[in-house]
């Protein structure tokens, strides 16, 4: 797998330096999905005022695809109006799954970094599974 090393440069920052990201008690979480063939797990704890997301925190452990994937979304994701927020995901979730150009990224900051890695479906999965934790904790009763 190759990234361009701007790309490479952002992703391992968001990893070792992740942001929004602390220890979540189990009750404290409000979605959680696991990657069970590779053993990512992400948790997030929204906190929602006035239809605005005025917190979003994510714990977990995995690879360095996920765990940046995870930094981005809530950074991205953070002080956005719900349905500014649900619409991004949506998008970035379409790119994802191949039903929209890569270039898409682009349009949404960091996450541009990962433009190269709709080319591996087998990595995909790992940078796709907080945004997936998100729009579940969206699809919850």
């Amino acid at each position: 797998m190759h990234f361009k090393e701007s790309h490479k440069k952002i992703i391992l920052d968001h990893y070792r330096n992740p942001r929004h990201k602390k220890e979540l008690a189990e009750s404290e979480q409000d979605s959680v999905l696991d990657n069970p063939s590779c053993g990512d797990r992400v948790a997030l704890q929204i906190r929602e005022e006035n239809g605005i997301i005025r917190e979003l925190n994510f714990d977990g452990e995995g690879c360095s695809l996920s765990m940046a994937s995870a930094s981005i979304l809530t950074d991205l994701i953070s002080g956005k109006p719900l349905d500014e927020a649900r619409s991004i995901c949506s998008r970035i979730l379409r790119v994802f799954r191949g039903d929209e150009p890569a270039s898409v990224l682009n349009d949404f900051g960091d996450i541009a970094a990962f433009e190269e890695l709709t080319l591996y479906p087998v990595r995909l999965k790992c940078a796709t599974l907080a945004w997936e934790t998100l729009e579940q904790l969206w699809k919850m009763p």
